[in-house]
């Protein structure tokens, strides 16, 4: 889960219609999007630059992840209408698109097939840390 690579970007069709509902920002290098704990007001769809997403401490856990163009920061928490579980930052200005929980998941809502891509990405995104997480635990815990 090091790199944005292993993070996929959303279909041209989710890009389309999360653009539609977006207010645009200019984000520069070290610019905090959100803090892990803090209220969930939206997500962040990156359309240049790099943001990453990370614990506030270090963690073999759950290592940093580098998003670039076309993933989107925050989905978990605004879908689970949560707090945010990591922080982002910017880490390489970047262009984002900004939509608000709300708008998020009214669009959700009224598309089944968007709603079942969302759904593909947060599995992924489980799979990803699962990986991780196997492949970082210290050996005394007895992960397989």
């Amino acid at each position: 889960m090091g790199s944005g690579s292993e993070d996929p970007a959303i279909s041209s069709a989710l890009r389309e219609q999360l653009l539609q509902l977006s207010t645009p920002a200019s984000k520069s290098k070290g610019t905090i999007l959100f803090r892990r704990g803090e209220v969930c007001v939206g997500v962040f769809l990156i359309c240049k630059g790099k943001v990453r997403l990370a614990l506030d401490a270090p963690s073999w856990a759950f290592p940093p992840r580098i998003l670039g163009p076309g993933c989107v920061a925050g989905l978990p928490a605004a879908l689970a209408d949560s707090p945010y579980s990591l922080s982002a930052e910017v880490v390489e200005d970047a262009e984002l698109a900004c939509i608000s929980q709300r708008a998020l998941c009214e669009c959700l809502r009224q598309n089944a097939k968007l709603c079942f891509e969302v759904m593909d990405i947060l599995s992924h995104e489980i799979s990803s840390t699962r990986s991780a997480m196997k492949q970082k635990a210290p050996r005394s815990i007895g992960w397989r």
